[in-house]
């Protein structure tokens, strides 16, 4: 057997194995990936919103920078130690010079000592000492007094000298300023994770908004194929029927426009379905092109607690709330910052030289020191701050007084929308029954040559709009409690009440 053609043979087997593998491949990224496509939940959903939000990681960055401003804070309470140095030169050193003091004492001294040679000179010889002599005397005591007598001239920095201080400064008692910053730095770092939490449930419940719409929409798409499917069989037998004789044309007629009107509904509601699933991409925060199925539907379960319990849980977990009395403990902060200044201000300090060689004999190597001061007057203005910051105080007050009440309101009004939902919920299913019934009478009515085609597609029509007033009332009742227990500030309670309703 030749070897070249049994080489060959074996490489072109290869060459069919690589191009089927990478045909399989485009394959299955063009077609088959949309059969695996991912499908939601509510709470991978909400999981992933979480995730991917902008305005989240946002308001993360803003409580590190919080946290990083309340050590900032508890750095207030320790000394300040500094280290500086220096190199400098002069034009000249820095001297005292007594030379004149010298030169008198020297004077002094001479004249004295000539005076002594001259009486002593009568005493041995009873003739004094003429001008002459007595100059020669001056200057020999001149001469010796000035060999003898140090220079009175001190040198007391040098023309070139370098200096490295060490500064220590610790506050004692500032008016209560440091424990009130403090305090401010807190609130502050609890108020950044209040807003943080408030961004989150903003998100959920966007997110639950959304997801619940789509969740909507496929049920009304659902409802929208059955009556157009329920159109195409009424049609198919007022055409057999018409063949035979049975009915006028008005009637096909009749039953021909029902299912183009069936079928614009059910085009408008894919449109709406698929509007509301790109929204629900946006929350999530993941590409439009991604593939996504949602599988639940909306099913009733009664999940409305006692409306005492969300108002007393809003009272309570309230982010604008908490928020509103973090400010209000920072507006009384403000206020004991404001009356520090009218305080005294204490502190220690201590100061070392690191070069003592070069100090003049005028400064110290080390210092230490207590130091107190207090403002006797600066135009008032330290009064006009404090009684600004006492209106503040005041001002959020009032502040949180209309947000409590806003939020009563707010609460009662959801309450209410979520119990008028689950009441109109509840009363649809009872039309929808008589709708059925009424559905199957006209049809069976019409069989029969006694009924018309407007009966049928009346029928059908209403059939179709009490229950998509049903899914409507359903998605109602679930949005409002989203909305409820959003505002009450229990966010975890919106995904326990869906699992509860889906029988997770």
């Amino acid at each position: 057997m030749n070897i070249d053609s049994v080489f060959n043979g074996k490489l072109m087997k290869l060459y069919k194995i690589i191009f089927h593998s990478i045909f399989f491949v485009f394959w299955f990224f063009c077609y088959a990936s949309p059969v695996f496509a991912q499908t939601l939940t509510m709470d991978g959903a909400i999981a992933t919103a979480l995730k991917n939000n902008q305005k989240i990681k946002q308001y993360e960055e803003k409580l590190q920078q919080k946290k990083y401003d309340n050590i900032e804070a508890w750095g207030n309470f320790l000394p300040k130690v500094d280290l500086s140095g220096s190199y400098t030169r002069m034009n000249e050193p820095l001297t005292m010079d007594l030379s004149p003091i010298r030169n008198l004492i020297i004077n002094l001294q001479a004249n004295d000592q000539t005076e002594l040679t001259n009486i002593s000179n009568i005493l041995q010889s009873g003739v004094p000492l003429n001008q002459q002599q007595k100059g020669v005397v001056f200057q020999q005591a001149y001469s010796q007094l000035n060999t003898s007598i140090p220079s009175f001239t001190e040198v007391f920095k040098q023309q070139d000298f370098k200096t490295a201080t060490l500064t220590a400064v610790q506050p004692v008692f500032l008016g209560g300023k440091l424990i009130a910053a403090k305090k401010f730095a807190s609130d502050e770092l609890h108020s950044a994770e209040i807003e943080l939490q408030k961004t989150k449930d903003d998100v959920i419940k966007e997110t639950a908004d959304n997801y619940l719409t789509v969740v909507l929409l496929q049920d009304i798409v659902k409802t929208r194929k059955a009556v157009l499917d329920g159109m195409k069989k009424h049609e198919a037998l007022a055409d057999k029927m018409f063949q035979e004789g049975i009915i006028a044309n008005y009637n096909l007629l009749r039953a021909k426009v029902a299912v183009a009107d069936a079928e614009r509904d059910l085009f408008d509601a894919e449109n709406n379905l698929d509007l509301a699933i790109l929204s629900l991409k946006n929350s999530l925060g993941i590409s439009e092109a991604a593939n996504i199925q949602i599988a639940d539907s909306l099913v009733y379960s009664d999940v409305l607690n006692d409306f005492n319990s969300y108002l007393e849980t809003a009272m309570e977990n309230q982010p604008v709330l908490k928020i509103i009395s973090l400010k209000k403990d920072a507006a009384q902060q403000n206020f004991n910052v404001e009356r520090s200044k009218f305080l005294p201000q204490a502190g220690l300090f201590g100061q070392y030289q690191m070069y003592p060689q070069y100090l003049s004999i005028i400064e110290p190597r080390w210092v230490i020191g207590f130091q107190v001061s207090i403002n006797l007057f600066n135009g008032f203005q330290d009064y006009a701050k404090l009684q600004s910051a006492r209106h503040l105080e005041d001002e959020v007050n009032y502040i949180q007084s209309d947000a409590e009440r806003s939020i009563r309101l707010l609460i009662n009004k959801n309450y209410k929308d979520a119990a008028d939902s689950r009441e109109r919920y509840i009363k649809t299913k009872a039309s929808i029954e008589l709708s059925k019934e009424n559905l199957r009478l006209n049809e069976k009515r019409f069989e029969t040559g006694l009924g018309t085609s407007l009966e049928v597609v009346d029928a059908e029509l209403s059939l179709a709009r009490n229950e998509i007033e049903s899914e409507i009332s359903l998605y109602d009742y679930y949005k409002n409690l989203t909305a409820l227990n959003i505002n009450a500030g229990n966010s975890n309670e919106v995904l326990r009440m869906w699992n509860k309703a889906e029988g997770r």
